[in-house]
């Protein structure tokens, strides 16, 4: 082992070991840069370990969280980053550590989207280090991860949906038209109230969501913590007509649909009671209820609307994320948008004269002539 000696900005001496000594002088030389540049941090913050620090940050932002986020992050911690590589003190810790890390996950063949998901988590623990001053940089930046297939969303056409919706028992058929032509989330729908529901204004407004961490169920805001307003078709908004005035409270926090005692509708029961069994009786794919979500955003498309209709219905954070799901269902469109530039450039059946070339203007634009 090699110890590189150096003076911080207040005078005082510090030391750290390291296994060569290149390593040690590049350190040296390095923390005299540091401060130099006014950027010096002091190798004793950085030697408490990573399962350490991880737990002090997850105290941290953990009222900042969704209970069912702080979970999965829990999960992560536990399972994927302190077993593998807890021990190292966050100063020590390289890129190449946290390379192989990523590495070793591979060869065990988790999904490339579970490894993503603990690369994020340890970054943003670093990345916490890095803003205490703890350590210099966050290593967990640049590191190669696996990519994540793109595979093509499946969905049901409209037919399909209305005959499921027709094949399950009240209120749940609502639920099912609900999901499969605006796409709302699960726990989305579930939480949805009688003040939610404007037959007025014919708008449905997402303001919560309720999820189901450790067997207990949780209201809290969307996934996006964003509120967004659906616009409810004549027909939706006449089939929630009928069921508030006959199947929900007058209350204005009465939730609009419930589980058959009355309590909050779970995910998991819905799945076993409701939706596998009808899928079965109808002879189609067992597939989870968010293809219903992957239905609407089709049919959504279908009938015209943009990619920013899509994402604000859908409540994605961007349209680049609408269309890198579902660019494929827009892609059979082209067709059609291929007859409208040709008919875009007929008027009573007749060619327009061709414009004459375009006119520049200052600062290297064109506009059209005259």
């Amino acid at each position: 082992m090699w110890v590189a000696r150096v003076r911080g900005p207040d005078g005082a001496e510090r030391s750290k070991a390291f296994r060569t000594r290149i390593e040690a002088e590049r350190f040296t030389a390095s923390s005299e840069v540091s401060k130099a540049r006014g950027e010096w941090v002091d190798p004793a913050l950085g030697r408490i370990s990573l399962s350490d620090w991880a737990s002090v940050w997850l105290d941290a932002v953990e009222p900042a969280l969704k209970p069912k986020t702080v979970r999965s992050y829990e999960s992560l911690i536990n399972s994927r980053i302190t077993p593998a590589i807890g021990y190292y003190a966050i100063g020590d810790l390289a890129p190449m550590d946290v390379q192989r890390w990523v590495n070793a996950m591979r060869s065990d063949e988790l999904s490339a989207s579970r490894i993503r998901q603990a690369h994020v988590v340890l970054s943003q623990v670093l990345t916490a280090a890095v803003r205490e001053g703890r350590i210099g940089r966050n290593v967990a930046l640049g590191i190669k991860l696996p990519p994540i297939p793109r595979k093509e969303a499946e969905y049901f056409e409209p037919d399909v949906v209305e005959r499921i919706a027709s094949s399950v028992r009240e209120p749940y058929d609502l639920l099912v038209r609900l999901l499969g032509r605006l796409g709302p989330r699960f726990g989305e729908a579930a939480a949805l109230r009688r003040r939610s529901v404007n037959l007025l204004t014919k708008r449905l407004t997402i303001e919560e969501s309720i999820a189901e961490v450790s067997g207990r169920l949780v209201f809290g805001p969307t996934k996006t913590h964003a509120i967004r307003k659906l616009p409810l078709p004549p027909s939706l908004a006449a089939d929630f007509k009928r069921h508030l005035e006959k199947g929900v409270g007058l209350e204005p926090d009465a939730l609009v649909f419930t589980s058959p005692t009355g309590t909050p509708l779970r995910y998991r029961n819905f799945m076993r009671r409701v939706w596998r069994p009808t899928l079965e009786d109808l002879e189609l794919p067992n597939v989870g209820v968010h293809v219903l979500r992957h239905s609407a955003a089709a049919a959504l498309i279908q009938s015209g609307a943009s990619a920013t209709a899509v994402q604000k219905i859908l409540g994605h954070r961007s349209a680049a994320f609408t269309l890198t799901v579902y660019g494929h269902i827009f892609d059979t469109d082209l067709d059609l948008v291929a007859e409208n530039l040709d008919q875009a450039g007929m008027v009573g059946g007749a060619a327009l004269e061709p414009r004459r070339g375009p006119k520049k203007l200052g600062g290297g634009l064109f506009a059209p002539g005259s």
